[in-house]
């Protein structure tokens, strides 16, 4: 029973610590989590694709973002990252992409969503979604090292994009 009263102690103290506009994220994000694990398990992959916004094909593009832009969308990528940890479904990068994709949409911040595979060998096949603003990862990490980008969503529309 201390040991639990302990951890609980320590766990308020660190969301004390916790930025306001992160606090703000948390239930949104960590109820758009469940949406989106959701939608993944029961809505065709092309139709959530296609809701992810403007399609650049496979360009790796970066929307341009400035540095309230930035913090604020830094600040939604924590929440996910910290609603994702203590969700009792799988929140993986998919469910986070979209999540992010939301609420980025909803306070208006460009951002691109980014569908990444990697070959791996005899291993088969590692894919990863991830989500920037600007020069900011705000879900997923930076994944362009690592994996080949097959699809590019954007909010922000580019125009015709040519053929690859």
């Amino acid at each position: 029973m201390r040991t639990t009263l302990s951890v609980l102690g320590r766990k308020a103290r660190s969301w004390q610590r916790r930025p306001l506009a992160e606090k703000l994220w948390f239930v949104p994000a960590y109820a758009l989590l469940g949406l989106s694990r959701l939608a993944l398990l029961t809505i065709p992959f092309r139709w959530i694709t296609a809701r992810l916004g403007h399609s650049l094909q496979t360009a790796a593009v970066v929307p341009l973002a400035g540095a309230a832009e930035t913090a604020r969308a830094q600040a939604i990528g924590h929440a996910i990252e910290t609603a994702a940890r203590h969700t009792p479904w799988e929140s993986a990068c998919l469910a986070q992409a979209i999540t992010a994709r939301v609420l980025l949409g909803i306070s208006r911040l460009p951002y691109a969503v980014y569908l990444g595979v990697d070959k791996r060998g005899d291993a088969g096949i590692a894919a990863h979604a991830w989500v920037s603003t600007g020069r900011a990862a705000v879900t997923g990490g930076h994944g362009f090292k690592e994996f080949t980008v097959v699809g590019t969503y954007s909010s922000l529309d580019p125009g015709p994009v040519p053929e690859s």
